[in-house]
C-alpha cells in the first residue's frame, strides 16, 4: 500500500468515526481559539501556509494536520449548536457526498452523467410533486427545475426567469425598462444582491410591511404594488420561513395580487419549503402551487451536506427559453438521449452533482422519516417557547410556531415590568457577550439577532438529535451566563 493509499484509508476510518458517533452533549461544541493559534497549532506539524518546500509526507497529514482540522472546527452535529439554519450532517448524506466526489462527473450532461441524470429527473419530480408543480410525464418533458450552488443563485436565477418572461428579447438587447422586485421587510438580502447582478438594482427592491410575526402583510403588499412610480413591477418574493423569526408569508392572498398585476411570485422556500415534507406542517406553504417559482435548500432542514439546493419552475420550458444556448461542443442534438441533457438549462456548466446525496438519503429514510424529522424539529422548538412563556427568566421576543426560538434573558430586577432605556442598553449587550462566554468554553453555539431594536438569542433547532432535555440544558446554560455578566 502505498503512503497516499495509506492517507486515504486512515482518513475515511476517522471521518466514518465521527459520522457514526458525532459528538455528545459531554465534548465542547468548539474549541475557540483566535487565528493566529491556529496558525500556531498547524505551525508544530506541517504548516497552514503552502510553501515551494517538499510535499508534506502523507502520515503526517493524517497524525498532525487532520487533528488540527477537526480540532478547531465548529461541531454542527452537537446537539448544543443551534446557530445556523442548518446543523447535523445526516451521515447517510455524507456518504452520497462522498460517493459522487469519487466519481467526480459534472452533472450537465447525460453521457457524463447517465445515473446521476436519472436521479435528477426523479427526485426533481417527486419535490415538484410535493409543492404541486406539474409532474414529469416522459424522458421527452424537461424536468420542471434544477440544481443549484445555494438558496442565493436560486433566488438570482428566478429573477433572471421573471424578466426573461416580461421581454424574452432581453438576453440579446439587455434591460431597457426599470422594474421593480417587492419582498417582504423579513425577507432574505439575497433578493437584493440578486437585483443588483442582474442590473435591475437594488434600489429596485421594495421592502413591503410586515405583521409582529414577520410575514408580509398583503395589503401593504397592494399599496406598494399601486404606489410604484417610475418602475415596471416585475415579481414578488415571498418567504417562506424567514432567517430570524422563521414567519411564512401568506402565498394565497399574494398569489391573487401578482395573477391581478401580472407579476412572477417567487417563493423562497430555502428555509421553510422543507415543512412540505410533513402532512403536519405542509399548510404553512398553502398556495405554493401557484407560485411561478420556488428555491428549496436540503442542506438545511433536511441535513443534506452543504450545498444541496434546488430551484423550482412552474414552466419547466422557461428555464431552457431563458438560458439555453445550444453550445455545438457540448449539446449536440444528435448524440444519444441529448433530450435528457440539463446542463443549458442553468447558467452554470460543470456542474456537482448533488442529487445523489439526496436520493440516498431519502431511499434510507423515506417519507415518513423525512416528515419525522421536520416535526421533531418543530416540536423542540415548541417546547422551548411554551417553557419561555412560563419561565420568568425569559421572554420572547417574537412570535412565531416553526422551528426556531428568539427569546431575551430578563435580570430579576427587570423582570414582570416595562423596559426603561437604560434597561433595553444593557440587554441588548448582553447576548454578544454571552455568545462569547460559551464559545470560550465551548458549551454552547448560539445565534444573537436584533429583534424590535433589542438583540435577542436565537435558537433554532434543526438537528434530529436535540432532545427536550437538550433544549432545556441550553436555556440552562443561557440563564447561567447571563446571569454572571449582567452581574459583572
Amino acid at each position: 500500500m502505498s503512503d497516499i493509499d495509506d492517507l486515504i484509508e486512515q482518513l475515511a476510518t476517522r471521518l466514518a468515526a465521527h459520522l457514526v458517533d458525532p459528538p455528545s452533549d459531554e465534548e465542547p461544541v468548539i474549541r475557540y481559539a483566535e487565528p493566529d493559534e491556529i496558525r500556531a497549532d498547524f505551525d508544530r506539524s506541517v504548516g497552514l501556509g503552502l510553501s515551494d518546500e517538499e510535499p508534506a509526507h502523507p502520515a503526517s497529514l493524517v497524525a498532525a494536520a487532520t487533528d488540527s482540522v477537526m480540532r478547531w472546527s465548529v461541531q454542527t452535529s452537537h446537539p448544543r449548536f443551534v446557530n445556523q439554519n442548518f446543523a447535523g450532517a445526516d451521515p447517510v448524506a455524507v456518504a452520497g457526498d462522498w460517493l459522487g466526489a469519487a466519481l467526480n462527473t459534472t452533472g450537465a450532461t447525460f453521457e457524463a452523467a447517465p445515473v446521476f441524470t436519472l436521479m435528477e429527473r426523479t427526485v426533481i419530480d417527486k419535490l415538484a410533486a410535493l409543492a404541486g408543480f406539474p409532474r414529469v410525464r416522459d424522458d421527452e418533458d424537461p424536468i420542471p427545475g434544477l440544481f443549484t450552488p445555494g438558496g442565493s443563485t436560486a433566488t438570482l436565477y428566478a429573477l433572471h426567469l421573471a424578466r426573461h418572461r416580461r421581454d424574452p428579447d432581453l438576453s440579446r438587447t439587455g434591460d431597457r425598462v426599470g422594474h421593480a422586485v417587492f419582498v417582504s421587510a423579513s425577507g432574505h438580502y439575497s433578493t437584493g444582491k440578486a437585483a443588483a447582478l442582474l442590473g435591475i438594482g437594488s434600489d429596485a427592491v421594495i421592502p413591503v410591511e410586515t405583521d409582529p410575526g414577520g410575514a408580509m402583510r398583503p395589503d401593504a403588499l397592494a399599496t406598494a404594488i399601486e404606489r410604484t412610480e417610475g418602475r415596471h413591477p416585475l415579481a414578488v418574493v415571498a418567504t417562506s420561513g424567514t432567517t430570524v423569526t422563521g414567519a411564512f408569508d401568506p402565498i394565497h392572498p399574494i398569489a391573487d395580487l401578482c395573477e391581478a398585476h401580472d407579476l412572477w411570485l417567487h417563493v423562497d422556500g430555502a428555509y421553510g419549503a422543507s415543512a412540505l415534507f410533513s402532512p403536519d406542517q405542509r399548510h404553512r406553504l398553502a398556495g405554493v402551487e401557484r407560485a411561478d417559482s420556488l428555491v428549496w435548500d436540503l442542506h438545511k432542514m433536511m441535513g443534506m451536506t452543504q450545498q444541496c439546493s434546488v430551484l423550482l419552475a412552474r414552466d419547466a420550458d422557461q428555464l431552457d427559453r431563458c438560458f439555453a444556448t445550444g453550445a455545438d461542443y457540448l449539446f449536440q442534438p444528435d448524440k444519444r438521449h441529448g433530450e435528457l441533457d440539463t446542463g443549458d438549462r442553468t447558467f452554470q456548466c460543470g456542474r456537482r452533482v448533488d442529487v445523489v446525496k439526496l436520493w440516498l438519503a431519502w431511499k434510507v429514510h423515506g417519507d415518513e422519516g423525512f416528515a419525522d424529522r421536520i416535526d421533531r424539529a418543530v416540536a423542540v422548538a415548541s417546547h422551548v417557547r411554551a417553557r419561555v412563556a412560563e419561565d420568568d427568566r425569559f421572554a420572547l421576543q417574537a412570535p412565531g410556531d416553526f422551528t426556531n426560538a428568539c427569546i431575551v434573558w430578563l435580570p430579576p430586577e427587570l423582570r414582570g415590568g416595562p423596559l426603561d432605556d437604560d434597561a433595553r442598553t444593557g440587554l441588548h449587550a448582553l447576548p454578544p457577550r454571552v455568545k462569547a462566554r460559551m464559545q470560550d468554553e465551548g458549551t454552547a453555539m448560539v445565534g444573537f439577532q436584533p429583534v424590535g431594536g433589542l438583540n435577542c438569542f436565537r435558537l433554532l433547532f434543526m438537528n434530529p438529535q436535540v432532545t427536550m432535555h437538550d433544549a432545556e440544558d441550553l436555556l440552562a446554560l443561557i440563564d447561567r451566563y447571563a446571569t454572571d455578566e449582567w452581574r459583572s
